[in-house]
């Protein structure tokens, strides 16, 4: 594949975004970058799928809602590797699309939220969504706050290969709740995607607490 895998970030990327995601976003990435197309263009592009999808939610068209979560996934790896294609990484836009990326998540999930609201009706509907989003919020922060403390990226994948099958990156998260909607769609189950939520939250939570005592350790490993 074209630049795979030396666009990637082994160390941050999860499982699924780097086996997967990463071999179809670098080819977008190199004929992007061959047409001359900038990053932020590419982030705009990557903000705008994660918009369709929500409204694609919203107006319970499911299937079209888990292909422009797809979409998004692929264009959230776009950027970077245009960005480093044409030798244009800065700090600022790497604070933009770390920002994009969890605004376009909450923005996602809140479709979901409304969507399965009615169909779902159960009392700890939102709640559960709620816990779902600040679990989300906790694992995400806790990997920024590594990379402002250490000045690297946190290496997700050779640390915690196991969450990172499960519940530890954006990409795994929304290939799961993919996979729920899809099963709604062909068998009208929708209990498949709340107890895919309630397992990954419980499973986000689990890996916070085991992400606070990993960075003891690697802290105690790097200190002189």
């Amino acid at each position: 594949m074209h630049h795979y895998p030396d666009l990637t970030k082994p160390e941050s990327d999860g499982v699924y975004c780097y086996y997967i995601q990463r071999r179809v976003s670098c080819v977008i990435s190199g004929y992007c970058h061959a047409k001359g197309m900038s990053p932020n263009t590419a982030t705009l592009i990557d903000v705008c799928f994660a918009v369709f999808a929500a409204i694609a939610f919203y107006l319970q068209n499911f299937m079209l809602a888990v292909l422009f979560i797809q979409l998004f996934g692929i264009w959230s790896c776009v950027d970077g590797e245009l960005a480093r294609l044409s030798r244009k990484t800065s700090t600022l836009g790497d604070f933009y699309d770390t920002m994009v990326d969890r605004a376009s998540e909450l923005i996602i999930v809140a479709g979901i939220l409304f969507s399965f609201d009615e169909i779902l009706s159960t009392p700890i509907w939102q709640p559960l969504l709620f816990a779902y989003i600040g679990a989300v919020f906790l694992i995400t922060n806790s990997s920024e706050k590594y990379r402002s403390a250490y000045h690297s990226n946190y290496p997700k994948r050779r640390v915690e290969l196991l969450f990172s099958w499960v519940c530890a990156g954006s990409d795994i998260r929304f290939l799961y709740l993919s996979i729920g909607i899809v099963w709604f769609v062909v068998t009208g189950n929708p209990f498949i995607l709340f107890w895919l939520i309630v397992l990954m939250t419980l499973a986000l939570y689990i890996n916070f607490l085991f992400r606070l005592w990993k960075v003891s350790q690697i802290d105690q490993s790097i200190s002189p």
